[in-house]
């Protein structure tokens, strides 16, 4: 039975080195494509959902999810390197577990208390993917910098924990993967938008204006302006994949009224397999 154990060893060795293989034919073809990034959230999200649901032996599935989660990111910066920097205001050690979890043991991390310098490496460096926390939407602000829209501005691609690890030491804490590339849609995605107003908008106007344009979800948040003349941001949570080129976005500027502004699509993530 060892015997048998060290040829499966060396035959597992033999596939995951085929596996890299083609995962560097794929960066040799696609060299040139313009992506800033190898980080693909979406597919990510796609191969562990498959994995989890074949997976058949007596491994919890927190362990198999963790060993592909290495796998995946190992050969994500094999085609082209990044580091992650990760904000951490409370419970630093849960913060950067559940990077280090989602990243693997090899990817550069940075640890910071301050959002604010989180935001300004992902925003002035391609190679940066940014964590934050997302514990309650109602202390968080770090998305009125997302809500500003522009080219290098910070799209959200992902949420972590993807899996549920009951081993962990802080379940409760989640947090939003941002960086300078466009999500992707899994089949199974949260998307988060932001309605810019030039007057305040009761909150039960604004879900009843997404109703009536057709787009899912509701409002989980808005902010006053910090100046006289500032503008109203609303920040609306949505259960499916909504790109910026989406036509029911023009249709729900129509029904805002001459108060909107504009409407910002602050990126989308992979529902965790906890919530699916």
């Amino acid at each position: 039975m060892r015997a048998e154990i060290d040829r499966l060893d060396d035959e597992l060795l033999g596939v995951l080195e085929k596996r890299v293989s083609i995962v560097s034919d794929i960066a040799a073809a696609k060299k040139d494509d313009g992506r800033s990034l190898a980080f693909r959230p979406g597919r990510e999200a796609q191969v562990l959902r498959r994995i989890l649901e074949t997976h058949s032996s007596d491994l919890p599935g927190a362990v198999i999810a963790r060993i592909w989660r290495e796998m995946i990111s190992a050969v994500c910066r094999l085609q082209k390197p990044h580091r992650v920097s990760v904000t951490a205001p409370e419970k630093s050690v849960g913060y950067w577990d559940l990077a280090r979890s989602h990243f693997g043991s090899a990817t550069p991390m940075s640890l910071h208390v301050s959002p604010t310098v989180v935001l300004r490496e992902v925003s002035t460096d391609p190679a940066t993917l940014g964590v934050l926390p997302w514990m309650n939407a109602e202390k968080d602000s770090w998305w009125v910098h997302l809500a500003q829209g522009g080219e290098t501005v910070p799209k959200i691609l992902a949420a972590l924990p993807f899996s549920p690890n009951q081993g962990g030491a802080f379940e409760d804490l989640n947090a939003l993967v941002i960086g300078q590339s466009q999500p992707e849609p899994s089949g199974n995605d949260t998307s988060l938008m932001v309605l810019v107003t030039s007057e305040e908008v009761s909150r039960a106007r604004l879900n009843d204006i997404i109703g009536k344009a057709d787009l899912p979800g509701h409002c989980i948040d808005s902010r006053s302006p910090e100046v006289e003349e500032g503008d109203w941001l609303h920040l609306f949570e949505m259960p499916e994949f909504v790109s910026d080129d989406d036509e029911r976005l023009s249709r729900l500027m129509a029904l805002a009224g001459e108060g909107a502004i504009k409407v910002v699509i602050l990126g989308a993530y992979a529902v965790p397999l906890s919530e699916a």
